[in-house]
């Protein structure tokens, strides 16, 4: 099983449906005694057997009618539904809410920091059926190591793909605590525990095993946040991530597990210049992209469901290319002919235009990106298209591919 390289991405770097479970809620119905005219005023006297016997069967009449309101009124479980509406995962907008004081941002960012919630900041999900737990397992979420056998430890050597010995510190986590931490932090039961990335799960004992060489330090800044019932949302910055982020959680009033989490999105836009819709050349398909100024030139973010999912640096390589601050074009392409898109940028001085050329990658670790252009590719492109636009680049390069993949 291949693994993701969480340390090495963390140092890089450093998605509603119903959330079911989130909480409950009580049906309450204020019950109102049934109303009687006030009839003719009788005398003791004329006050017959007949009128007592009425008076007994409506007060039990009425008796019945509140013990059947009463019983429907205490159903055994409703849950809330968090949808996307309430969390308002869509808007770059905190929701309507009271503000935190300093005092709950500094307890919020002393919960979110612990171990066992650090690995729900740092990704992007509009659900929890969307959280990646690959994250919040990176480093053993906190969970005590469980007992284990020789013979369990064999049999994850003997499965696992990386590692056929104990090279490093073992993590070794029982599925029933891994499931339990899922459930208490998302209200998913019964989570496959087997798809959790970097682990090799050995059903037989029903432990996932890892190792591990390093740790990571906490380093999760909350700003501000506003609470609304009980829902509350922060913004916050983890490490060196570009971005801020807007995570939403829902207060349990459980003191053993106080919040469950609801969505995370990052606020790209806080950071964007402007937004252009890109072209896909071989897929005639357009992706929305945020323009960020950088000191070396600008960032190109490929946003998809409000998280940017590559970015590419229009730049080149050991160049100072500053001077070139109009982006007159910007498309997607593949062009080295590895079956993933590459991205061309048009950058002008007002005189002079330039291509760059940002080759695509993508692997199951790190997920997908650009690198940063070669000085050579785009001198090449100057001195052999006359008229640089993305369509004239990506022809002459198809069409010169060795020439191309040899510089």
């Amino acid at each position: 099983m291949k693994k993701k390289n969480i340390a090495g991405m963390i140092g890089a770097i450093m998605s509603v449906v119903v959330l079911s479970g989130c909480s409950n809620i009580q049906l309450n119905y204020d019950i109102d005694g049934n109303t009687v005219s006030e009839e003719t005023k009788e005398t003791a006297i004329e006050a017959s057997t007949a009128e007592v016997e009425k008076e007994d069967a409506e007060a039990t009449s009425k008796s019945s009618v509140e013990d059947e309101v009463a019983n429907e009124s205490e159903p055994e479980d409703v849950s809330v539904d968090v949808s996307n509406d309430i969390s308002g995962y869509d808007s770059a907008e905190m929701m309507d809410g009271e503000a935190l004081s300093e005092a709950e941002l500094n307890q919020l960012q002393e919960y979110l920091n612990q171990p066992d919630n650090y690995g729900f900041t740092v990704s992007s999900y509009k659900t929890p059926d969307e959280i990646d737990m690959d994250w919040v397992f990176a480093y053993g979420a906190g969970i005590k190591n469980c007992d284990y056998s020789e013979e369990a430890l064999n049999a994850y050597l003997e499965a696992d793909d990386e590692f056929d010995s104990v090279e490093y510190d073992v993590i070794a986590l029982a599925g029933d605590d891994v499931r339990s931490l899922i459930e208490a932090k998302t209200g998913i039961a019964d989570y496959d525990v087997s798809t959790i990335d970097g682990y090799t799960y050995v059903e037989e004992y029903d432990i996932l095993f890892s190792q591990v060489s390093d740790y990571y330090d906490k380093d999760l800044i909350c700003y501000e946040g506003v609470k609304n019932d009980n829902l509350i949302q922060i913004v916050y910055k983890v490490g060196s991530q570009d971005n801020r982020r807007r995570i939403t959680l829902v207060d349990t009033k459980n003191s053993e597990n106080p919040y469950t989490y609801c969505s995370n999105r990052e606020l790209w836009e806080e950071n964007a210049e402007t937004t252009t819709e890109v072209h896909n050349l071989d897929t005639d398909e357009t992706v929305t992209c945020a323009i960020v100024k950088i000191p070396k030139g600008y960032m190109i973010e490929v946003i998809k469901d409000n998280e940017v999912a590559a970015s590419a640096e229009a730049r080149i390589r050991k160049v100072d290319v500053t001077q070139y601050d109009d982006i007159k074009e910007i498309a997607i392409s593949d062009v080295n002919g590895d079956e993933i898109g590459d991205m061309i940028v048009i950058l002008s001085d007002g005189t002079d235009t330039i291509a760059v050329v940002c080759r695509g990658w993508e692997n199951e670790w790190d997920g997908a990106g650009y690198v940063v252009g070669e000085n050579a590719v785009t001198e090449w492109l100057s001195a052999n298209v006359s008229d640089l636009t993305v369509e004239n680049v990506v022809s002459y390069i198809k069409d010169h591919q060795e020439e191309f993949m040899s510089l």
